[in-house]
């Protein structure tokens, strides 16, 4: 999944806009933002393989 744009009340990805629960302080970058994605995808991934 690959993090297109980000603002204080959501993020993009090329699939879809997912808004966060409460709006952000302050905007992060698309990098950052890339980087949160990535690891939660590797934690699911791993609490899956552990069930």
């Amino acid at each position: 999944m690959k993090v297109v744009k980000v603002t204080k009340e959501y993020f993009e990805t090329e699939d879809e806009k997912v808004y966060f629960f409460e709006p952000l302080d302050r905007e992060i970058s698309v990098k950052d933002m890339q980087k949160i994605v990535d690891v939660n995808k590797k934690l699911i991934k791993n609490l899956i393989k552990e069930k």
